[in-house]
């Protein structure tokens, strides 16, 4: 049985804040800041073997948010170089697409597919934390506002449990707080907190349903958490171990089964790095 955490392939270069999603049997790594706190137009693409530089954004972004819908992947908001952007892209083979723009730009957020729209979920600007949430409709090219996110913040986890679009943590002040909308119903509900308060790490769902939680940094914002929490439905977050390489300022995205954590920041405020490691499903991995 392969081991629930490893190292991987490092990065050619260090970012933190970045975007991430896999799709076409690649994985990405999407903008993002460098050691100069600059941000980036680039994209790294990882074939299972080595990393490669992918077609560059059309303007640099940190803290975007990537997801993966149809197997296609795409990038909404984040910050360029200090202002606020609510720009949509989607990859197409070798260059980015510009789709609809959201109604509210947004860094720090979320991007969670489900359902068949994109969900862009909290987040802020410079004005503050952005409390309406939207959802993006491939078909139409359009964003619908939705009702807001019952506590706005921003450096948020999406994932998807059950159907619903959740996201968890979040800043200011740093939470443990969970909430998912239905896109069913059209409302929110709250699951169970995580184990300990976080903002800005990374989450995702596996093909079992299986959600994990993992790094980000705690609530005076000093110090890099080294959670490493599963969600299985009904039975809340559960852990047995610490995330390997703790850091902040990343996305997880499952590419070949695992969940992987490229990049971000090892400690508290401008410190990117090249490290990259990935975990297994270890709820359906152990029965």
């Amino acid at each position: 049985m392969a081991p629930v955490q490893r190292m991987e392939a490092s990065l050619p270069t260090p970012v933190e804040e970045t975007g991430a999603a896999a799709a076409g049997g690649k994985l990405y790594v999407i903008g993002g800041f460098n050691a100069a706190g600059a941000s980036l137009d680039s994209v790294y693409v990882f074939d299972g073997s080595t990393w490669a530089a992918g077609p560059r954004l059309p303007l640099p972004v940190d803290h975007p948010s990537a997801a993966t819908m149809e197997d296609r992947v795409y990038l909404a908001g984040g910050h360029t170089n200090g202002r606020d952007s609510a720009r949509l892209f989607r990859l197409d083979s070798d260059h980015w697409t510009e789709l609809a723009a959201m109604h509210f730009a947004r860094g720090g957020h979320a991007l969670v597919a489900a359902a068949g729209r994109l969900y862009a979920i909290g987040g802020n600007s410079s004005r503050g934390n952005i409390g309406p949430i939207e959802a993006f409709d491939p078909g139409s090219n359009a964003w619908t506002v939705l009702p807001a996110l019952p506590v706005a913040r921003n450096h948020v986890s999406g994932f998807v449990a059950g159907g619903a679009a959740c996201i968890a943590g979040g800043r200011s002040p740093t939470t443990a707080r969970v909430d998912c909308f239905d896109p069913a119903t059209g409302t929110w509900s709250r699951l169970s907190d995580l184990l300990k308060p976080t903002s800005g790490g990374g989450a995702t769902t596996f093909d079992s349903g299986d959600v994990v939680m993992t790094g980000g940094q705690d609530a005076s914002e000093t110090r890099i958490v080294d959670q490493l929490a599963f969600y299985t439905r009904g039975g809340g977050w559960k852990t047995s171990d610490t995330m390997m390489s703790p850091r902040h300022g990343f996305e997880l995205a499952v590419f070949e089964r695992r969940a992987w954590a490229c990049g971000g920041g090892s400690a508290p405020g401008l410190h990117p790095v090249t490290t990259c490691t990935s975990l297994g499903d270890a709820p359906a991995a152990n029965g």
